[in-house]
């Protein structure tokens, strides 16, 4: 059997579970150890940083940052996708690895600047990797994770259709 999930699904579950697939998350797909689903969901987020918001940000004290002084008032122009890919908080960035753990990520921003939705999203993406999983146990893609209609225009990432056999 073999069908196209996205309808339903928000956009950060869409591509959630195109990195999920992509990852080839192993012998725990069935989600059995919250733990670990916790450290690749964290993985995930930080790899594909569903909202690449790009903000602005007034400086309200002279600061260093990599090596550029920003003073007292000036603008700086902040995203998140590029400091989650940052190889100085990241060891090999570009590389999906879902067992190393990035717990640090900015996904969902930090301080008091953090989505509000956070918890929520989390919660969307617990329910739906621990539900299809175990109701449909040898899901897995039915095309090749580089083919994927992935829609990389948009503020808000995802995929156009997740092609899936079982």
């Amino acid at each position: 059997m073999s069908s196209a999930i996205t309808r339903g699904l928000g956009p950060s579950s869409a591509a959630m579970l195109r990195g999920v697939a992509r990852a080839r998350c192993g012998s725990n797909r069935r989600g059995s150890h919250s733990h670990s689903w916790q450290s690749r969901k964290n993985v995930l987020l930080r790899y594909f940083t569903i909202a690449d918001t790009v903000s602005s940000r007034l400086a309200t004290e002279d600061v260093e940052v990599g090596g550029a002084s920003i003073k007292a008032g000036e603008g700086v122009i902040v995203s998140t996708l590029s400091a989650n890919w940052d190889p100085a908080a990241f060891k090999n960035p570009a590389e999906l690895d879902v067992e190393r753990g990035a717990r640090h990520h900015l996904a969902f921003g930090f301080g008091p600047h953090q989505c509000l939705g956070q918890n929520l999203a989390r919660m969307e993406l617990q329910i739906v990797f621990d539900t299809l999983f175990r109701r449909i146990p040898t899901l897995r893609l039915a095309a090749p994770a580089e083919d994927l209609p992935f829609k990389n225009d948009a503020v808000i990432y995802g995929v156009h259709e997740l092609p899936v056999t079982w």
